[in-house]
């Protein structure tokens, strides 16, 4: 075999693996938008028929009005954004000083850095989900977004800092070095210097964790308890009784959640892309 078959042979074998990549992620997206057009006689009976179906546009309205007993789906949209925006904001403000500040120490701190925030990633959330109620009950924060935003802060840190961290390692010394002979300190090296040249880290991280509080249910089911403070996965709960669920309803609104979080990779798909690249020059 010849080097430019291996060459062809590798890119065939690089272009299956995207299609069936991105096969695994728009398959599962477009059987929801499928079914939040059918009706439950549908789902149940036909839930993969495109033909001879009759359309069911009223799951939309259900999802929006929301479940009797409940909010309204607009409640559960702004909630889950106060959430979202708390948790990410603080997230890689905290993270990304932490990662940078760590590459300055030594390599012996730096070891313990890391490893205690590895360690934090294998804490199971079920495990955490009796102190956290205890801790809100005990200072009255129980069904407050904010204060739930504050909590997913600690749970999105750990991935934050160790993503950005591996990143700051590649930073090339010598900008931060000139930086220093101009007379910036090290806090005005990171935020006028580091932090411009780490955006599409940043952003990056932060869309990983954002898709993770947009979507996060134990937590937000157990300390989200009344209906006007639920986000929106535990606001479509609502439509799944005991005895009968409007399961398009469910399908619509989970829908309708996506749309922000395809708005938001829209919009910084671009930044992404530069991080990566820019990345790979620092290498």
């Amino acid at each position: 075999m010849t080097r430019k078959t291996r060459v062809r042979a590798g890119t065939v074998v690089g272009h299956t693996a995207a299609i069936l990549w991105s096969a695994l992620a728009i398959i599962p997206f477009a059987l929801i938008v499928l079914l939040a057009f059918k009706s439950n006689t549908d789902i149940y009976t036909d839930p993969l028929g495109l033909f001879d179906v009759d359309w069911y546009p009223q799951n939309f309205v259900d999802a929006w009005n929301g479940a009797p007993g409940g909010q309204g789906f607009a409640v559960y949209l702004i909630n889950s954004a106060i959430v979202t925006i708390v948790a990410i904001t603080g997230c890689l403000l905290i993270g990304a000083f932490t990662a940078y500040f760590a590459t300055l120490a030594s390599t012996r701190v730096r070891s313990m850095i890391v490893r205690l925030f590895l360690v934090a990633t294998t804490l199971p959330l079920i495990m955490l989900l009796i102190p956290y109620y205890s801790a809100f009950n005990a200072l009255d924060l129980l069904g407050s977004p904010w204060a739930l935003g504050v909590l997913y802060i600690a749970l999105c840190l750990p991935t934050c800092v160790l993503i950005l961290h591996s990143f700051y390692l590649g930073f090339p010394a010598e900008l931060a070095e000139a930086a220093a002979i101009d007379g910036l300190g090290r806090f005005q090296v990171f935020a006028k210097i580091v932090l411009p040249l780490s955006k599409g880290p940043i952003v990056a991280v932060g869309m990983i964790n954002a898709f993770f509080v947009w979507g996060e249910t134990q937590l937000a089911i157990v300390l989200l308890q009344a209906p006007d403070s639920r986000t929106i996965p535990v606001g479509l709960l609502d439509f799944k009784g005991q005895f009968a669920s409007n399961t398009g309803a469910i399908f619509a609104g989970l829908t309708l959640a996506t749309i922000p979080l395809i708005i938001v990779y829209l919009v910084f798909n671009r930044s992404i892309t530069k991080g990566v690249a820019l990345g790979g020059v620092f290498r």
